[in-house]
């Protein structure tokens, strides 16, 4: 063995380094016991960046299903699955149970979002934590400082600014005030400096208060005016490097009775138009900005054993669209018209929500400590 350790440090750090960079996030964290200097390596942010952009460039199955389960008792689990065992192998599959860290039986927990492999959660009304189950780090974000007391919604969204390499969470509290009319009040967290800033203003408007989806360097929500007497309902984005407010243009949708809901496909973003009962169309927007590069990549039938709305999850190269109804998963081949029910046993809450998760050496204190 120590023959072996003498010949493994007479590579090149540079060698060594090409070597690690392709190891998964679990063989990583046993490399580090090697040596000193394997520690420091994988700790430093250029590998840790490094690291997930070859896992994330990797084809379609870089990522896992991340399994969100809430309790009436306020308990919330995680789970996560192999993709490519979903996607391609035989049920059932029995997914790893993740050691949420945050166990306080008198708080409500609720997924908030995740980016690069941290997860948001918030707990109660005031606290947010931070959670990398693959390295098992976790940290309570500082006090935001918002009077949620006086809040008609909170609103959440994580995403992270390339610019700064620094991940933001965005809190967004609505309130309605006689004096001021309705007010949103935005409030932006940096992992780097771990503190909390007020941003510019946007009032008028109320958001849903679904978690943003972070695409292109921005945050999404659903939107509306306070004065649309049509309540109709628009895009809204975050730019997180500049910090300004922005609207997303919706595709050329076929109106009627249908609702719609935003999501991620592929890495961009996407509307899911319902119209219920009868079909939920699937519109891409390949070309990040361009009203014109909204695309209906699918159009899903509806049958008997689908009684909700399926959620879009994950599409794969050949347009087979993972989806998730109530608390289970559909494919839905887009060719063929066909469905398949994988089988994925996990004990089952009031409420589950099922995600893509990126397993990264990411930490919720930004720097590893060495």
């Amino acid at each position: 063995m120590a023959h072996e350790s003498e010949s493994v440090s007479l590579l090149p750090p540079e060698i060594i380094s090409e070597i690690l960079v392709r190891l998964p996030v679990k063989s990583l964290l046993m490399m580090r016991c090697v040596s000193k200097s394997w520690l420091s390596l994988i700790s430093t942010r250029q590998f840790i960046k490094t690291h997930l952009e070859f896992s994330t460039n990797k084809q379609d199955f870089a990522h896992d299903i991340l399994l969100s389960s809430s309790s009436f008792e306020h308990t919330l689990r995680f789970y996560t699955c192999s993709l490519y065992a979903i996607m391609y192998q035989e049920s059932p599959h029995v997914p790893d149970d993740l050691d949420f860290p945050c166990k306080d039986p008198l708080v409500n927990y609720n997924f908030v979002g995740s980016c690069e492999g941290l997860l948001c959660i918030s707990g109660g009304a005031h606290d947010l934590f931070l959670w990398n189950p693959s390295i098992r780090k976790s940290k309570k974000l500082p006090i935001s400082g918002s009077n949620v007391h006086c809040s008609s919604y909170l609103a959440y969204g994580i995403g992270y600014n390339e610019c700064q390499d620094d991940y933001k969470v965005v809190e967004v509290m609505g309130s309605s005030h006689s004096e001021y009319g309705f007010q949103n009040e935005f409030r932006v967290y940096s992992l780097r400096t771990n503190s909390w800033k007020m941003i510019q203003e946007y009032p008028g408007v109320i958001f849903c208060n679904d978690p943003a989806k972070f695409v292109n360097g921005r945050l999404h929500w659903i939107a509306t005016r306070v004065s649309d007497k049509n309540d109709s309902w628009f895009i809204s984005s975050l730019n997180l490097v500049d910090e300004r407010y922005e609207n997303v243009a919706l595709p050329d949708l076929v109106y009627g009775n249908f609702d719609w809901e935003l999501g991620i496909l592929g890495g961009n973003l996407c509307v899911f138009c319902d119209y219920y009962k009868v079909r939920m169309d699937v519109w891409v927007m390949k070309a990040y900005g361009l009203v014109e590069s909204w695309t209906k990549v699918a159009s899903i039938p509806y049958f008997t054993a689908i009684e909700h709305s399926p959620f879009p999850v994950f599409i794969s190269h050949n347009d087979e669209i993972l989806l998730q109804h109530r608390s289970s998963l559909l494919i839905y081949n887009s060719t063929h018209n066909t469905f398949k029910h994988p089988q994925v046993q996990i004990h089952h809450g009031y409420k589950i929500q099922f995600s893509l998760y990126t397993k990264s050496l990411v930490s919720p204190h930004f720097v590893e400590e060495v």
